[in-house]
């Protein structure tokens, strides 16, 4: 069935400043005309073939316009009078052959840019059959005219010939006149020194009562008669040599025009064909570029009536000052209804929905976030504003009944029904009924309504009929100011007292309206302004304590990095510390070993008490740099014999139960982590020591099973203390940001983001990697569920980037 709309309802929803808007971003006069000649109706896709055809052809435009890469349409002209004129044998000035280059020259600049991305754009591809170039006609417009459109001496041998002998002639003709212009018995017979053209011929000016002085022919006067333009007997020969090579000039030029404008007219089918066919590719285009200006997408497109529309905005509404709401109907509900305060944005929401199907149908897209999905539907009817008609006689309400009528014969199970205060304007109780009658005779009919209202005994229905449900635009409590945003599932109070209180209607008023009031009325009102008070509180208290949670979790994760920044720096200065000093020890053993070389090789009580003094220097030296560096001395040589090789503890690695190796030499159980002051506690043959982390040593596999083997009867602290424990949850999220990064690196650093979180004891991780073309999105939520660490994944809140964003939730093993 093909697509109806009438031309009221087109009017209503405001669908010419649509089209205007898609004209303004259209760049070729080809586009524009295009549009402006199709009427309301002509721009709309008949089937569904034809919509998903166009909505492919968006996509490929919008992804051009994304990536700034779009076909050099600039120089295209508006060809229709000039074609008109070429076939009918007319001569085109220089000035028309110059535009109909400039648009040969887009035509062929087009149809290679898509002959270059017929791959990444075969839609755009294939509406731009029928796009020729035609360069053989471009190349002889080039090869007769210059830029300034003047007649090349290439275009024509004859024409350069005739130049010549011009400008050779003219040569001559000013060299003698200038000398008859000096001759004596000339000059005192002239009102000025000077020659001039008169009629293509050099002339002097001869005072009129000197005549007979100068023989030649008179060609002009001047405005007072005082003056003769006369042309020297002497010269009229040269002068007609002249003339008759300037005439010559003008044949050849006619000629090639002439000849330039019969190719025109042989090619003016194939050229009218290129040029339909680039009007259609413009068009395509201007789609993108308005999806692109209005940060709209593509939708998904079905036939079983279902709209699902998260951020829906008003596509004339700029993104920045429009409120985004969530909006559906069709998937567990036929009609909506929506009440809330007047000036709230019930009409608003009721015209953008009504938009989104005329725009799919369209094959433009939809101002909304991604996952949008727009069924196709075969009418669009719609009732909003005023029809009142006095030459008709048809008052407000028997205008909307007329109107309501007409809906409720046409409607049926492919129609968008959007009724604006159905049942106004005539008594509260009985347009309330018409209007329940009405809505549900059209959910009868399967179609899908949307309609707002301030009557209670609609906002009941969707309590007692499962095909209805509620919905409310939201005011300020505080300021009560609108907030315009909608909220699907609870009804509105109308909150009329309030709306009139902010207009500026007398407080005594507002009394006395509030006193004559009805009871229950009143009552449900109180109660719906109140829930929307509270929900519009909880919600408040809900994005604070969101706030607070991002900030803590980023001091925490700024002071995570800190400390391991400051780890990774004490690290470093203890390693390069431990080489200073090894090298050190390294040069004083060998000077031992050279003293005791010597005393070896010429022992005598001489060189021994040289030798003695040199160790005790290299002794003091020794002590004198480890208290530079703040170590301790070394132990005793005693002490020093009981020690054994041992291995420094990697901390970043150390758990609760790992065997070390004490001061002494024995073994131990680790029962904390190093504190602030860099002590532990280490479980000892039942006695708990606290000791400097320096002082432990890692303990080997045999260390570790001999001291297996000796704790067979340790206490139920001490196994708790041996087994592994689990490292200590941090909780929390953290925060991935992928955007800008080929698929590839970006699965390999999610992968190592995900060990990492894990490794921490995360909650969940979120990953930023926007929406552009949806490749790097869909790429991160199919590799999600792969991962070992992810139990499910979840898109993020709007707040929290919306589709730009995944949240990954970890196990909590």
């Amino acid at each position: 069935m093909p697509f109806e709309v009438a031309q009221a309802t087109l009017e209503s929803l405001e669908w010419s400043r649509i089209t205007d808007a898609l004209r303004a971003v259209c760049r070729t006069p080809q586009g524009r005309l295009l549009l402006a000649e199709s009427s309301g109706h002509d721009v709309f896709e008949a089937d569904e073939g034809g919509v998903r055809a166009r909505l492919r052809e968006t996509d490929e435009a919008r992804a051009l316009v994304d990536r700034d890469t779009l076909p050099p349409l600039a120089g295209c002209i508006d060809l229709r009078a000039i074609l008109a004129r070429a076939a009918k044998g007319g001569v085109l000035e220089p000035a028309e052959l110059l535009d109909v280059r400039s648009t040969l020259a887009a035509l062929g600049s087009t149809r290679a840019f898509l002959d270059r991305h017929e791959t990444g754009c075969p839609a755009l591809f294939d509406r731009a059959a029928g796009l020729e170039a035609l360069p053989g006609l471009e190349r002889d417009i080039e090869r007769c005219l210059d830029a300034a459109g003047e007649i090349r001496d290439a275009a024509s041998a004859e024409l350069a010939g005739a130049r010549r002998d011009a400008h050779r002639l003219a040569g001559e003709l000013q060299h003698r006149i200038e000398r008859t212009l000096a001759h004596e018995d000339v000059r005192p017979h002239l009102s000025d020194a000077y020659y001039t053209v008169r009629n293509g011929r050099f002339v002097l000016p001869v005072r009129a009562d000197s005549k007979g002085h100068v023989r030649g022919i008179v060609h002009d006067a001047s405005r007072s008669g005082t003056t003769l333009f006369v042309e020297p007997d002497g010269m009229v020969e040269l002068n007609n040599r002249h003339r008759q090579a300037e005439l010559a000039i003008e044949r050849e030029t006619l000629r090639v025009l002439r000849t330039l404008s019969a190719e025109v007219a042989a090619e003016a089918p194939g050229l009218r064909r290129s040029l339909d066919a680039l009007a259609r590719v413009d068009l395509a285009l201007a789609r993108g570029r308005l999806s692109y200006d209005m940060q709209a997408c593509s939708p998904e497109v079905g036939r079983d009536g279902v709209f699902e529309l998260p951020g829906l905005r008003h596509p004339l509404i700029p993104a920045t000052d429009c409120i985004a709401n969530d909006l559906r109907i069709g998937a567990d509900f036929q009609v909506l209804i929506l009440s809330g305060p007047n000036a709230g944005g019930k009409t608003v929401a009721l015209k953008s929905v009504a938009l989104a199907a005329l725009m799919v149908r369209a094959g433009m897209h939809v101002a909304a976030d991604v996952r949008a999905r727009v069924d196709l539907v075969d009418r669009v009817l719609a009732d909003i504003g005023d029809h009142q008609d006095i030459q008709a006689s048809l008052s407000t309400f028997s205008a909307a009944m007329s109107a309501l009528a007409d809906i409720l014969r046409h409607a049926g199970s492919h129609t968008l029904v959007c009724l604006d205060e159905i049942g106004v304007g005539t008594d509260p109780s009985e347009g309330a009924a018409i209007a329940q009658a009405s809505l549900e005779a059209l959910a009868d009919t399967r179609a899908r309504v949307v309609t707002t209202t301030h009557y209670n005994l609609l906002k009941e229905m969707a309590e007692l009929d499962p095909r209805f449900e509620n919905a409310s635009v939201e005011f300020d409590p505080e300021t009560f100011a609108p907030t315009y945003r909608v909220r699907i599932g609870a009804p509105g109070a109308s909150s009329a007292t309030t709306v009139a209180a902010r207009m500026g209607v007398p407080q005594r008023v507002l009394d006395r309206a509030g006193a004559l009031l009805d009871r229950e009325d009143r009552r449900l009102d109180r109660m719906l302004a109140e829930l929307s008070a509270a929900r519009a509180a909880l919600e408040t208290e809900q994005a604070t304590a969101r706030a607070i949670r991002v900030e803590s979790e980023q001091v925490r994760a700024a002071y995570r990095e800190k400390l391991a920044r400051l780890q990774e720096r004490r690290d470093k200065l203890f390693g390069e510390m431990r080489r200073e000093l090894d090298a050190s020890f390294r040069d004083a053993h060998g000077e031992v070993a050279r003293i005791i070389a010597e005393l070896q090789r010429a022992p005598s009580s001489r060189r021994a008490a040289s030798a003695r003094e040199r160790l005790e220097s290299l002794r003091e030296e020794t002590e004198r740099e480890q208290q530079e560096r703040g170590l301790a001395p070394e132990a005793s040589s005693d002490a020093a014999s009981d020690a054994v090789d041992s291995t420094p503890i990697d901390w970043p690695r150390a758990r609760l139960g790992d065997v070390v190796r004490t001061p002494g030499g024995g073994l131990g159980t680790l029962l904390s982590l190093p504190d602030r002051r860099g002590r532990v506690s280490v479980q000892v043959a039942g006695a708990k020591l606290s000791v400097a982390r320096d002082q432990l040593a890692a303990a080997d596999a045999g260390d570790r099973a001999r001291h297996a083997g000796t704790s067979a009867h340790r206490s139920a602290a001490a196994r708790q203390a041996d087994a592994p424990t689990p490292p200590v949850r941090i909780g929390g999220a953290s925060e991935l940001d992928l955007r800008g990064l080929h698929v590839d690196d970006a699965l390999d650093r999610l992968e190592a983001a995900l060990d990492l979180a894990a490794a921490e004891g995360r909650d969940e991780l979120r990953v930023v990697h926007g929406i552009g073309t949806g490749a790097l999105r869909r790429a991160v939520r199919d590799h999600l569920p792969r991962s070992p660490h992810v139990v499910e994944w979840l898109p993020a809140a709007r707040e929290e980037g919306g589709e730009g964003a995944t949240r990954a939730m970890l196990r909590k093993d």
